[in-house]
């Protein structure tokens, strides 16, 4: 009986690390107008900041100057800046800057998913601080949800 339940607990540890790996990252896949023949996906994890970038299964380099720019290649070996910025109010979702221009990575959520996905923040009111803390990231985990429901189409 034991190693039953010692085998049934070291699945679900499992399982859970496994899928926390996944809460904690969002991942795009997603065309440029700008690179019509290149598919590119951008990986971020959501609580370190850090970000990849690879176009056609390629890892992007990414410079170290300020804003942390990735550089990507057209055909003609020409290098382009494309900095990763905040996509406001979706905080879940990041936008590409290049050339002045913003470009979505992902697409938008419906109306009724922010207010759903949101609903967490309600413990501000009732948890204090602690409560707005954990219902803040609550939010964001659930847009992450949201969003990997949605296929990312082309974006314009």
């Amino acid at each position: 009986m034991q190693k039953h339940l010692s085998f049934i607990i070291q699945l679900i540890t499992k399982n859970l690390k496994r899928k926390s790996n996944k809460i904690m990252k969002n991942n795009f896949k997603f065309t440029l107008p700008d690179f019509p023949n290149n598919n590119f996906e951008f990986e971020s994890n959501i609580f370190s900041g850090k970000s990849t970038l690879r176009q056609n299964g390629v890892l992007v380099e990414q410079s170290k100057e300020k804003g942390k720019p990735f550089l990507i290649k057209r055909t003609n070996d020409e290098i382009v800046k494309a900095f990763p910025k905040a996509n406001i109010p979706d905080i879940s979702s990041q936008a590409l800057n290049i050339d002045g221009k913003k470009y979505p990575m992902a697409n938008k959520l419906k109306w009724y998913e922010y207010i759903v996905g949101a609903l967490p923040i309600g413990l501000l009111f009732s948890g204090g601080a602690i409560g707005g803390a954990i219902g803040g990231t609550a939010t964001v985990i659930n847009y992450t949800f949201f969003r990997e429901e949605t296929p990312n189409t082309n974006i314009p």
